[in-house]
């Protein structure tokens, strides 16, 4: 008589999703870390530039002759800015489109995706601020406005940190994290009209800037935007891959 060995049940494959959140917070906490060493070191650079957005009056600007020190901080802050807001959108992504987070490679590929989306954006909105400042403005209030409107990037970016461990560690309040990522967004945009206005405004022009401005940097940019996301969401929808 043949005897049944039992091997206990199989059950349901967790998938790499535990891993995926564990990688992520990896590289939030590595990024924070790099953030903490170039904020000691360029502290010189921060108090500068949070100056020059509180007075707004015109001075040299502090990326004008890069040093290795300048440079190597505006490309950080740049990248940590973008990696962080491509973080949100992609766990705000995947709650929207039901994406399943159980392959690595997958998850890696799609938070790529939405970082080079966001650095498409982020260049599409330097050219059209470059187009618009050397036809309707001058060099010196326009290089003024590019390193403010880059401080305030900055910043934001900084803010962006509240919202992405938000999600990171308290993933059942996921509309809390949203929330604040978008009142850090409309704060940013905010000040950025503010500090428009104070460079560009004239009685006899100001309101022809400003609808220029509303038009070619807020309308244009963000269409594209919605655009890129929509043509992703198909893509996704579409392939195999992702099932």
């Amino acid at each position: 008589m043949d005897t049944v060995v039992f091997e206990g049940y199989t059950g349901i494959s967790l998938g790499d999703e535990p891993l995926i959140y564990d990688l992520f917070l990896l590289v939030i906490i590595v990024l924070l870390s790099c953030f903490a060493l170039v904020f000691r070191a360029c502290y010189s650079l921060f108090v500068q530039m949070i100056r020059g957005v509180v007075t707004i009056k015109e001075r040299r600007n502090l990326f004008d002759n890069p040093t290795q020190e300048t440079f190597f901080f505006d490309m950080f802050m740049r990248f940590q800015t973008l990696l962080l807001c491509a973080f949100v959108f992609f766990q705000v992504f995947c709650r929207i489109a039901a994406l399943p987070r159980q392959n690595v490679r997958q998850t890696l590929i799609l938070l790529a995706v939405f970082f080079i989306i966001l650095f498409m954006f982020y260049l599409l909105k330097r050219f059209l601020y470059y187009i618009y400042g050397r036809t309707f403005t001058e060099t010196v209030k326009f290089s003024l406005w590019n390193t403010t409107w880059h401080t305030l990037f900055y910043l934001w970016g900084i803010l962006l940190y509240f919202p992405v461990l938000w999600l990171m560690f308290d993933r059942e309040r996921f509309v809390g994290a949203l929330i604040v990522f978008v009142f850090t967004y409309i704060l940013f945009r905010i000040l950025v009209i503010y500090v428009l206005i104070r460079i560009f405004y004239h009685k006899n022009a100001g309101l022809l800037y400003l609808s220029l401005y509303l038009c070619a940097q807020e309308i244009v940019p963000l269409l594209f935007l919605y655009k890129s996301l929509t043509y992703l969401h198909n893509v996704i929808e579409a392939s195999i891959l992702w099932q």
